[in-house]
């Protein structure tokens, strides 16, 4: 199982997979948001195209109807053979009764089964009005009743077939596409005529648009039948007939000559593959691949091997800084041990010499005082018998006996002070101030103390203790000041101390490793012991404007708050 926190796996989770599924969205958000708006754009394009349709169909009818409403108010008679109605003219009665007819009387009789049941309607409206498609029994084409009423209550009626009012024409070459059609319904929703005979008489009321279409309204929608494709159905009505002109398009057709993006999405999937692939050869080529083998070479630094991470790695420009940055650590680190080895030889010398100072002490001092002082006891021994030469040889005994314990007192001091123990650190503090005060040529020292003293861990305090000796011997060896002041501040969160002195300074290091490569040991020393608590060490000085030694150490959690 690859580790879920690698960078591979990482990698394919935030940038891989985000970018896929992000131009995946995007896609299929521009699919929908296109597929909408071609629906709003096709069903607006649509239903135009039927309204002017059913106007220029209207248009057509309207032309028959001001002829006939022309010779009823003229009042021509006999009625004239017009070329507009090639089926002839009827002027009838109140009573339906042929008054008279072109091309005669006899041919409108014969069709009285045609015009008789449809008179009563337009007598009704009082309107002109045109009948549903039929068919002529003298012609035998498929024509259409024209009529308008007259002043006594008559109407004058024109017949005219479907092929000489040019509808057919009209109607066929109204579409956009290749499998549209156009066909007329009357005030039910059946077919009154289409382009394939054997749909008509067919009702359609169910189609959606088709109830908006009978009520007399306008506009398009969608519609599918079970087990069929989508169609486009744009309505509008057709007066002064009380049809309805439908024009029907497969959706398919519609979107195709537009745009049909749906069948660019594989394309876009394919491209945000590669775009991924891409990506990921990328990141496996130039960041993977680079970064392992920046891992490796840190490794091989952690075992001592400092140039190992000098050479590139190729990759990123940031990898590379990366690389650099690896680099320059290495080089810190590597002076860093060099300063702390130097450090341990330091320390390790200044422990032998002060072995080699208490052994010539013992050797010079307390050892001499003990031989002297074995001397005058054989001494004592011999003047037994003389009380006051014994006494003599007595005091001398306990003059060097004196001199001994004050030789051991001092040592002991120097190695673990007693008052440090006994009494706590600002006692311990405050003989140390004034033993550096004794000292010849030693320049007077002050000890100020801010906040509420409280007691702290042995060693915390030991190592305050060393701090402040080593920053006072430090003084008394190189600044050559006049005055020094210590500093020790209990704050709320740990002690600070502060040791000043207007001494001739000195130049501070960029870099804290470098103390030791200047032989500033005595200072890497205090800067080691405040790190062992948490704290840390900090510098001010300039040639000629004296030194300042900073050191701040954390209160550990369970230290107690009393007054020392």
């Amino acid at each position: 199982m690859p580790n879920l926190r690698g960078l591979q796996v990482q990698l394919l989770l935030w940038i891989i997979l985000p970018l896929i599924l992000a131009v995946v969205g995007v896609s299929a958000v521009g699919i929908y948001t296109h597929q909408v708006s071609m629906r709003n754009l096709v069903r607006e394009r649509d239903g135009e195209l039927a309204r002017v349709a059913a106007g220029l169909v209207s248009e057509r009818l309207n032309e028959h109807i001001r002829l006939l409403e022309t010779l009823v108010e003229t009042g021509v008679s006999p009625l004239p053979s017009l070329p507009e109605f090639d089926g002839g003219l009827a002027m009838l009665d109140a009573q339906g009764d042929i008054v008279t007819a072109s091309p005669s009387p006899e041919t409108w009789a014969v069709r009285a089964e045609l015009w008789r049941p449809w008179l009563e309607r337009l007598h009704q409206r009082k309107s002109p009005i045109c009948s549903a498609p039929v068919n002529d029994p003298v012609g035998g084409q498929r024509a259409l009743l024209v009529g308008v009423p007259t002043a006594d209550g008559g109407a004058l009626v024109g017949l005219a077939s479907f092929a000489h009012l040019g509808l057919p024409d009209l109607i066929n070459n109204l579409g956009t596409g290749q499998r549209d059609v156009t066909f007329l319904v009357d005030s039910r929703g059946v077919i009154i005529y289409h382009p394939d005979t054997a749909q008509e008489g067919r009702d359609i009321s169910g189609y959606s648009g088709i109830a908006q279409l009978v009520q007399g309204q306008q506009g398009a929608a969608f519609h599918r039948e079970p087990g069929s494709e989508e169609v486009v159905i744009g309505y509008a009505p057709v007066l002064p007939a009380e049809w309805g002109l439908v024009i029907q398009e497969p959706w398919a057709d519609a979107v195709a000559p537009l745009m049909r993006v749906s069948e660019w999405t594989p394309i876009i999937l394919l491209l945000a593959t590669v775009i991924a692939l891409l990506v990921i050869f990328f990141g496996v080529r130039y960041i993977i691949h680079p970064l392992q083998e920046l891992d490796r070479r840190a490794v091989r630094v952690a075992w001592g091997e400092f140039g190992a991470v000098q050479q590139p790695v190729g990759g990123v420009q940031e990898i590379e800084t990366l690389r650099r940055t690896l680099d320059q650590m290495a080089d810190q680190i590597k002076s860093y041990q060099a300063a702390l080895r130097d450090y341990l030889a330091a320390v390790t010398l200044a422990q032998e010499e002060e072995r080699r100072r208490l052994a010539r002490e013992l050797h010079d001092d307390t050892t001499q005082t003990l031989i002297a002082l074995a001397h005058r006891v054989e001494m004592c021994e011999k003047a037994i018998a003389d009380p006051v030469r014994l006494t003599g040889r007595l005091n001398e005994v306990r003059e060097l006996a004196a001199g001994a314990l004050e030789s051991v007192r001092r040592l002991i001091y120097d190695l673990r002070p007693i008052y440090l123990e006994d009494m706590g650190l600002l006692p311990a503090l405050d003989m140390l101030v004034s033993d550096v005060s004794r000292s010849a040529s030693a320049p007077p020292v002050k000890l100020d103390v801010v906040g509420r003293p409280r007691r702290l861990p042995a060693d915390m305090e030991l190592a305050v203790y060393r701090i402040v000796q080593e920053a006072l011997n430090n003084v008394l060896r190189h600044a050559r000041a006049t005055t020094v002041q210590v500093r020790v501040e209990f704050g709320s969160e740990g002690l600070t101390l502060a040791v000043e002195d207007d001494g001739v300074g000195f130049a501070v290091p960029d870099t804290p490793y470098t103390l030791a490569h200047d032989g500033h040991f005595g200072l890497m020393g205090m800067r080691e012991r405040a790190l062992r608590f948490g704290g840390h060490l900090s510098l001010r000085s300039q040639p000629g404007e004296g030194t300042t030694v900073i050191v701040y150490l954390p209160y550990p959690s369970d230290s107690r708050g009393d007054t020392t």
